[in-house]
């Protein structure tokens, strides 16, 4: 029967109508050829457009940059960097210079520039960016989460999840840790057990294995570094090979919350540095003054989290204590008939920073700021392993341990440089002792007190200071050795 078919005059006549259309159709010479011209022709010109889009798309997002202005319109004010660079490009680009020309006349339906499509370019690209990730993650086979909660600008708490593991895409032999953020997460709960539920979710469905998992990286709230019910624990119990490391950097930030208020003096150090940063910083004419008698370093805001900060502003009155000493004077004096208040907190602090013990103080702070600032950049570097950060860890602690036997005999003789330089003499003030109740018959004795001042604020805040940092280190480094 299908031989019949093959052999029917019908069946021939078919067949060579259908080669001549095919070679029609190769040759451009069918009945249709101008409106396929013009099919492939708009086909062509929309993926030239739309390839421009993408790239677009993709700077910004690369630069972290805003797309959207205040208004979504071609050619109007405040547009947004998107509509921006569109028209930009179109002044030298002949492809999009047509395509905003159709777009104004109103010839094209969609000109494909508006806040939707800028939205779902947007996704695309992270979708393919994530699918990338996750190829590279499954290659790998074993990761470690890093996990992080937060609240954003409308106070909904997100929590970020980041993937590291051992990249093995690249076609060299060369290997490389990569870290990859995967998305941010709404939660509504911030407990360890809500906060577990919603990671092993994230990772069951992009089909990771918390089996594969190991290792474990949060800050150090106790919601998600727990022994008993925190993030880490409820995770090990699943797979005891997670090993649980705390965040370097947030472990040292609580290393010099716990040092900042282990004495009054410390306090007293940070709170006129503080005042020193706001008197200045509150008018533009005493920070003209100030940045007048200042050099190379000027004072910095101090904060509860950045530490950083703190260094900074250290450093700035440790190394500029007489140039800021100028300052202050030169601000009573040019304030002391206009603004009352203003001269009389310059004069406070003037005698503030003449005080020998805020000097020594400020010296201690500095050297021990500077050596656990060069732990925390390093911890942050991205060839940083356990094996480097326990030695670096070891390091710190015998530099503080040394501190504590001699430092305090180096930081008087810095400290009388300085005052060698406000010309003041290098003497601890005696302060008033705080007046305590009689004692009855058969309560027990003080101690009894110490009557050398140097010898007084060396216990009090030197020794105290170093204890508690000391302390502290320790009890966070044990942590990565556990690990090893």
């Amino acid at each position: 029967m299908l031989k019949i078919h093959e052999n029917s005059t019908f069946h021939k006549k078919c067949y060579l109508s259908w080669i001549e259309a095919e070679l029609r159709l190769k040759i451009g010479k069918t009945i249709d050829c101008q409106e396929q011209h013009l099919i492939r022709k708009e086909t062509t010109r929309w993926n030239n457009v739309l390839s421009r889009l993408m790239h677009i798309t993709l700077y910004l997002a690369e630069n972290n940059m805003a797309f959207r202005g205040t208004s979504d319109k071609l050619y109007t004010p405040n547009n947004g960097k998107f509509l921006g660079l569109v028209q930009l490009l179109a002044k030298f680009d002949l492809v999009m210079q047509e395509h905003l020309r159709l777009a104004m006349k109103g010839d094209v339906s969609d000109h494909y520039c508006g806040k939707d499509i800028q939205n779902e370019l947007i996704e695309l690209m992270g979708e393919k960016v994530k699918s990338e990730i996750i190829s590279r993650a499954k290659k790998s086979k074993y990761c470690s989460i890093i996990a992080d909660c937060t609240s954003d600008i409308s106070h909904v708490e997100q929590l970020s999840l980041t993937l590291r593991f051992v990249d093995l895409s690249d076609d060299n032999e060369k290997i490389s840790v990569k870290e990859h953020f995967l998305e941010f997460i709404p939660v509504n709960e911030s407990t360890g057990e809500r906060l577990t539920e919603v990671i092993i979710n994230v990772l069951n469905k992009y089909g990771l294995e918390l089996n594969d998992c190991r290792g474990q990286g949060y800050d150090n709230g106790a919601n998600m570094k727990g022994k008993n019910i925190g993030v880490q624990r409820r995770i090990l119990d699943i797979n005891p090979l997670a090993v649980y490391i705390p965040c370097g950097c947030h472990s040292y930030n609580l290393v010099l919350c716990d040092a900042a208020k282990s004495s009054v003096v410390s306090v007293t150090l940070f709170g006129v540095l503080q005042r020193l940063f706001t008197l200045f910083s509150d008018s533009v004419h005493r920070w003209k003054i100030l940045t007048d008698h200042l050099g190379l370093y000027t004072i910095k805001k101090l904060s509860d989290t950045r530490w950083e900060a703190r260094i900074s502003s250290v450093k700035a009155v440790r190394y500029q204590i007489s140039a800021i000493h100028d300052a202050l004077i030169t601000l009573a004096i040019e304030t002391q008939k206009t603004d009352v208040q203003v001269s009389h907190e310059a004069t406070t602090l003037v005698e503030q920073l003449k005080d020998f013990s805020f000097i020594v103080s400020l010296v201690v702070w500095y050297d021990i700021l500077f050596q656990i600032n060069i732990v925390s950049k390093s911890l942050q570097s991205t060839d940083m392993d356990l094996g480097k950060c326990t030695e670096m860890l070891k390091k710190c602690c015998h530099f503080l341990e040394d501190y504590r036997n001699t430092g305090f005999k180096s930081a008087i003789l810095t400290a009388k440089e300085l005052t060698a330089e406000l010309e003041i003499e290098p003497v601890f003030q005696a302060r008033r002792r705080i007046r305590h109740v009689k004692r009855q018959v058969g309560e027990i004795a003080r101690d009894d007190p110490i009557t050398s001042p140097e010898k007084k604020f060396e216990v009090e805040f030197f020794n105290c200071l170093l204890d508690t940092t000391i302390n502290s280190v320790n009890e966070r480094k044990t942590r990565p050795r556990q690990a090893l």
